[in-house]
């Protein structure tokens, strides 16, 4: 049986490892164009400032062996290697990738590595196509999208006309993170998890920066609070966005009362959090991306505190400066950019900057312009965005295509689930739908043989 994975970065590589793990033996191929398997966007970092947003001991690839990926920690002597420490993503990559290689050496299973992207596909009966970039072919019988999210996130409706070199529309592309000049200034669009990334590989390197965020509403991400664990949470009873919003003020309220963390309730969620998200009407789901995301982002997605300890620190010094508002326009002037903001509590401001970078993160729209393999899937009926357009429709991590029908042959996992799995894209639930599709798919290679010796 051959499985082709698009895709080389964490979701794709532990797909492959899943596989072998419940005794695959056919062949998989990995279409990635990157040198590297397992990095992906989040762990090809070269800047060891930008820390894992979970503690190591809850970050093992491997939801069978919780503890491995501290274990890998421990033998490489990296110091510090405790459950509550927070290790370099660099590191992180390094240990997917040693994974992979760990795994590959104890199977019969081919594992090829494609240096190649695809451009689309189509299905022949119980065959699947793929289209190469270069213009070749290759041959599979199941097919895993494990596409990750893009670099860069949604265009901005501003002009960039004469500021092409100043305009970036993501601090993942080229060389956006790396410093020009010594007193340089950069406006950072967004204040998340991305523009936190983006100050601290900006002021991680030699010479002096300037840097303001800015976000609607100018909150940067809550921190972890060393040994808080996830308090045991009763049933929720209530099944809709207000209800449930209101249940959990009160869990946290109570929470307080006894001298418990709100983060202990947070935390609690997450293993209900898909099935309530599930359950929630269409309306509320939108109203909730509208409205709530941003709140819930910046509580349930955390700084290391090492991390908001520097944070803290650039701003103390002057270098780093936090504004609510948005971008009304930007100018070229003559050593820079003017950029026009309109600020949350009225009035405006301007700033004259070097460049602005977009740190606004990764929505991307299924339905509006997105990559040109996901439109390319959409437009040849074999997949369609879900309800709300951010991710595919799917059962169980199988495509459902234009005509209604669930494929047996095309699979994904990751964000491209998010619309109908919300918790989707962090490793604790990646890790989980590698191995459940891992399973369904090595599970099907015997009927598959089973198919092939039939006269």
């Amino acid at each position: 049986m051959r499985i082709a994975i698009v895709g080389g970065g964490a979701s794709g590589l532990l797909t492959a490892v899943q596989l072998v793990r419940h005794g695959f033996k056919g062949r998989i191929t990995i279409l990635d164009p990157h040198p590297e398997l397992g990095r992906g966007l989040a762990y090809s970092t070269d800047f060891d400032g930008h820390l894992l947003n979970v503690p190591a001991g809850k970050m093992s690839a491997l939801p069978e062996e919780p503890e491995d990926f501290l274990e890998w920690l421990r033998a490489k002597q990296w110091p510090g290697a405790a459950p509550g420490a927070f290790a370099p993503r660099r590191l992180y990559g390094e240990y997917l990738g040693e994974l992979l290689e760990r795994h590959r050496h104890r199977t019969d299973a081919q594992i090829e590595h494609e240096r190649a992207e695809v451009d689309g596909l189509e299905t022949r009966g119980a065959t699947v196509s793929l289209r190469l970039h270069d213009g070749r072919m290759l041959e599979a019988d199941a097919v895993v999208l494990a596409l990750g999210n893009p670099a860069s996130g949604p265009g901005l409706d501003l002009p960039a006309t004469g500021m092409e070199d100043r305009w970036q529309s993501s601090p993942w592309l080229g060389e956006a993170l790396r410093v020009r000049r010594d007193g340089e200034r950069i406006l950072l669009l967004g204040s998340g998890l991305t523009a936190v990334d983006a100050v601290l590989a900006l002021n991680g390197q030699a010479g002096q920066v300037r840097v303001w965020m800015l976000s609607r509403r100018g909150i940067l991400p809550q921190v972890h609070r060393p040994g808080a664990t996830a308090a045991q949470l009763p049933p929720l009873q209530e099944r809709s966005l207000c209800g449930i919003t209101r249940e959990l003020r009160r869990l946290i309220t109570e929470a307080r009362d006894r001298d418990e963390c709100w983060r202990t309730v947070i935390d609690a969620l997450r293993p209900v959090s898909n099935p309530l998200w599930s359950e929630l009407p269409l309306r509320d789901r939108e109203r909730f991306l509208r409205h709530l995301r941003t709140y819930w982002e910046t509580h349930r997605h955390r700084m290391a505190p090492e991390v908001r300890q520097k944070m803290d620190g650039y701003r103390a010094e002057g270098r780093l400066e936090i504004l609510a508002g948005r971008l009304r326009r930007s100018t070229p002037v003559e050593n820079g950019i003017e950029a026009k903001i309109v600020l949350r509590d009225g009035g405006e401001r301007r700033l004259e900057v070097d460049r602005i970078i977009n740190c606004t993160g990764i929505q991307e729209n299924y339905r509006n312009h997105p990559r040109g393999f996901i439109a390319a899937l959409v437009r040849e009926g074999l997949a369609v965005p879900n309800d709300l357009g951010i991710g595919f429709r799917t059962e169980e991590g199988a495509l459902v295509g234009g005509d209604g029908q669930v494929s047996n042959v095309l699979f994904t996992l990751g964000p491209p689930r998010r619309g109908e799995l919300f918790e989707s894209t962090a490793m604790p639930e990646i890790r989980v739908q590698a191995a459940e599709l891992g399973k369904r798919l090595a599970e099907s290679e015997s009927s598959f043989a089973e198919g092939r010796e039939r006269p």
